[in-house]
């Protein structure tokens, strides 16, 4: 009878281990921080996100994909961006997941929906209002007049209307004819622009004396946060009526702002800054890009093109390379034998003359925050003796080690009942 209740007793004993065993191992997964890189972009360029991602259960777990969510304005080329990772993390542990390849394609401050930790829906990014300041810029321009006899004044209007949270340069700058706006400020500033807001600002220019004013208005726009630039321009023309006809025409500047492609000589020059991310350019005939990469500056120029392909030189080590849409090359800059950017005719314009190019930069550095690597921490042994102490499966050991400890007591305990009954019967006999 006895040994019929110890073994009742073990079992009940055992099956509530297997039970703590199976409740207290899982593994659960949640973002803890997100960020994206760069802070801001501009319209159209590419930009990645990481996510800090922590098991916050009590075993290991393995997490297979996290997919990232746009926010109801599909502001972005794709509505979702998965990520596999695959791996195990222990408890307590966290991994790092970058979403690449996120493109913009609507401007403003913008945000996300949700990280999705393979069927399990995250917030974090929304609860924390996680936003990426998307900008763009366009510029307008009306004169007061079409055209002005020699030393004549007309009026000419800009209209800046803002992508995202930017602040403005809008610069006058004389391509030819001889015009100019004095003294007055140039460039002129707006700041504080916010997403779709417009603002116009005048110049009012003196029609010189060797030709029609041709002149450029460009808005140079940067990000709120000083990350991202954007630049859009607007030629315009004043006919001079009494200009004498058959002389040469001279170029002048109004005091600053950007060159133009058009007219008189001079280059227009887009300053892409540090090309950290892929950025998109457009470029007409013989307007060039310029760029700053491990540290150095270097220059993309559009030198000609047809319908079917372009011409396109890269400095400071000159190539030449003729491209057709959606060709790309990569190009050494510094003549190391080592690839430093990736460049991608992505489309030539007819119409407007303009051809699209993406260029990009060929990372050669180590691992870094999208590493497929769990995170680590320096103390070495030490985790390892926490986790033997702590972690999910050594929960479950020292689960059944007590089961056991108790069984092997109850049956010590029967053992010597047993045989002191033993001794009382055999005193009897």
């Amino acid at each position: 009878m006895i040994k019929k209740i110890t073994l009742f007793v073990c079992a009940i004993l055992l099956a509530l281990a297997v039970n703590i065993n199976f409740a207290s191992a899982v593994a659960s997964f949640q973002v803890s921080s997100f960020s994206c890189s760069p802070t801001e972009v501009s319209i159209n360029s590419a930009f990645s996100c990481t996510a800090t991602i922590q098991n916050t259960g009590d075993a290991s777990g393995t997490l297979n994909t996290a997919t990232l969510y746009t926010d109801a304005s599909d502001w972005l080329e794709s509505s979702n961006y998965p990520q596999s990772y695959g791996q195990s993390v222990n408890a307590g542990n966290s991994i790092s997941v970058t979403f690449s390849g996120l493109r913009s394609t609507k401007s403003g401050n913008n945000g996300f929906a949700r990280i999705m930790l393979d069927s399990v829906t995250d917030t974090y990014v929304a609860d924390n209002n996680k936003k990426v300041n998307v900008i763009d810029v366009a510029v307008t321009v009306s004169n007061s007049a079409s055209s002005a006899a020699m030393g004549g004044t007309v009026t000419s209007t800009a209209e800046v209307t803002a992508g995202g949270d930017i602040d403005v340069s809008l610069s006058f700058t004389s391509n030819s004819g001889g015009c100019s706006i004095g003294s007055q400020i140039n460039p002129k500033i707006i700041s504080g622009m916010n997403d779709g807001s417009k603002q116009s600002q005048t110049f009012t220019i003196t029609q010189g004396t060797s030709g029609n004013c041709q002149y450029t208005i460009s808005a140079s726009a940067t990000g709120s946060g000083g990350v991202a630039t954007k630049t859009d321009s607007t030629p315009s023309t004043i006919t001079c009526t009494n200009c004498p006809t058959g002389g040469s025409s001279s170029s002048s500047s109004g005091g600053g702002g950007g060159g133009s492609g058009g007219g008189g000589g001079v280059t227009k020059t887009y300053t892409v800054g540090a090309l950290t991310t892929s950025q998109i350019i457009e470029l007409l005939d013989g307007e060039e890009a310029s760029f700053v990469i491990y540290g150095e500056n270097h220059k993309l120029t559009l030198k000609s093109h047809t319908n079917t392909s372009a011409v396109i030189i890269i400095e400071s080590e000159k190539q030449t390379f003729t491209l057709k849409p959606n060709d790309e090359i990569s190009a050494d800059l510094n003549g190391d034998k080592a690839s430093d950017i990736l460049v991608k005719l992505k489309e030539i314009n007819p119409t407007t003359k303009k051809v699209t190019i993406i260029i990009s930069p060929l990372s050669q550095g180590s691992a870094g925050a999208g590493s497929s690597e769990p995170a680590k921490s320096g103390t070495g042994g030490t985790d390892k003796l926490g986790e033997l102490l702590f972690g999910g499966k050594a929960k479950n050991i020292i689960y059944i080690i007590i089961a056991l400890v108790v069984i092997a007591v109850i049956s010590g305990v029967v053992y010597f009942m047993e045989r002191k009954h033993r001794k009382i019967r055999l005193g009897e006999k």
